[in-house]
């Protein structure tokens, strides 16, 4: 890369004056009308954005309900719609009432079958775990024994 030779000769940093201002400088009535031209605007623009925030929220809320009413409507209709699904496919109330009472008696036998399978392992388990424990328990006190032993033949011997 070739380097630039050629500089422009920059002008001297501005002096400041170490000397502090003991009078406020008086604002001129064109930067005073600004500011209040700005302040109005700025205000302006702030009673906008909260009325379009207010509007979004009340938008917001009446979503909510309606979502609320609609899934309500539609799980009642979806009820009535079994209902009358029920009743076409056996004929009578009375026939529904005895098809559901044996899903009813079905899901009862299922149930009973899954917690007397749940008993059986548990009960195995323990079963399991007992004669684990006994075994290791029988095992310690027989080294004791055989280290209790082989501590009084020592004694016996020195004596």
């Amino acid at each position: 890369m070739a380097e630039n030779t050629t500089t422009t000769p920059r002008k001297p940093a501005k002096r400041r004056s170490t000397a502090r201002r003991t009078t406020a400088k008086k604002p001129s009535t064109a930067t005073a009308r600004r500011q209040r031209t700005i302040a109005r605007n700025e205000t302006s623009e702030a009673a906008q954005a909260q009325v379009k925030a207010a509007k979004t929220t009340a938008a917001q809320g009446r979503n909510v309900a309606e979502r609320a009413a609609l899934v309500y409507v539609g799980a009642t209709l979806e009820a009535r719609d079994r209902v009358i699904e029920l009743v076409t496919r056996y004929g009578s109330r009375a026939a529904a009432e005895r098809e559901v009472g044996k899903d009813i008696r079905r899901f009862e036998r299922r149930g009973t079958t899954a917690r007397n399978q749940l008993e059986r392992d548990v009960k195995k388990a323990r079963t399991r775990l007992e004669r684990e424990l006994r075994t290791r328990r029988r095992d310690a006190e027989k080294i004791l024994r055989t280290n209790v032993n082989t501590a009084k033949d020592r004694v016996t011997s020195l004596v």
